[in-house]
């Protein structure tokens, strides 16, 4: 009886370990409608007038963008002009592709987890601990751990590849912040608390998926 037991657990086991290994990575789960960005609670955290003051920063920057291309623009015919100003006037140009790069490289700045291009361990601990809110604590510890792999991993990136830093975009942005936005909330959903993680068949299914095939850093990583 008691060998049969355990040889039903070893083959639950070995099935569950032949399923997770069965994922096509070129295929990801079929999930339906289910949102999988409920399956690890995210912390609350107060930014104050942080994420007000980056996106203010994004209009500057778009601002900046729009006068280059008015500039750039004067030198050309007058088909030219209206085609910049067709552009410039879409919707879509309010939040420009580099905004994903430039916004949390401004929220990081802000929040002084970014010195100088250089994201500071320490200054990442205290702002969490300060502006998390109480209820949310148990994640903590985990976010911080996410934080200094990702940090880790992408550092050993720029030495493999014999750079000290990434090139930042034109407008001064370094795609270091959003790279590690990206790693740092892939990673925390793979280290879910028990206590903040959704314990249903396609968080679990989504986190074993996302285990074989988005391993760190879970984003891809430029060569310079």
């Amino acid at each position: 009886m008691a060998f049969a037991y355990i040889l039903t657990v070893l083959t639950a086991c070995l099935f569950a370990h032949t399923h997770a290994a069965a994922f096509n990575c070129s295929e990801p789960p079929n999930l339906g409608h289910f949102d999988v960005h409920s399956c690890c609670r995210m912390p609350e955290v107060d930014l104050g007038e942080t994420p007000a003051k980056c996106a203010a920063h994004i209009k500057t920057l778009n601002a900046q963008a729009r006068n280059m291309m008015n500039g750039m623009g004067s030198n050309n015919n007058n088909k030219n002009d209206t085609n910049n100003n067709n552009n410039m006037n879409n919707p879509a140009a309010e939040f420009p592709a580099y905004a994903h790069i430039c916004y949390p490289d401004c929220i990081y700045r802000e929040t002084g987890a970014l010195v100088e291009n250089e994201f500071n361990m320490e200054n990442v601990k205290k702002f969490l601990n300060k502006n998390v809110n109480k209820r949310d604590k148990d994640i903590i510890p985990q976010i911080a751990r996410s934080f200094q792999s990702c940090l880790d991993y992408i550092k050993g990136h720029m030495a493999a590849v014999g750079i000290k830093s990434y090139a930042k975009l034109p407008m001064g942005c370094s795609p270091l912040a959003s790279m590690m936005y990206s790693c740092v909330n892939a990673e925390t959903f793979l280290h879910c608390p028990a206590k903040m993680w959704k314990n249903e068949e396609p968080c679990n299914v989504a986190k074993s998926f996302a285990a074989q095939c988005n391993p760190l850093p879970h984003v891809p990583l430029p060569i310079g």
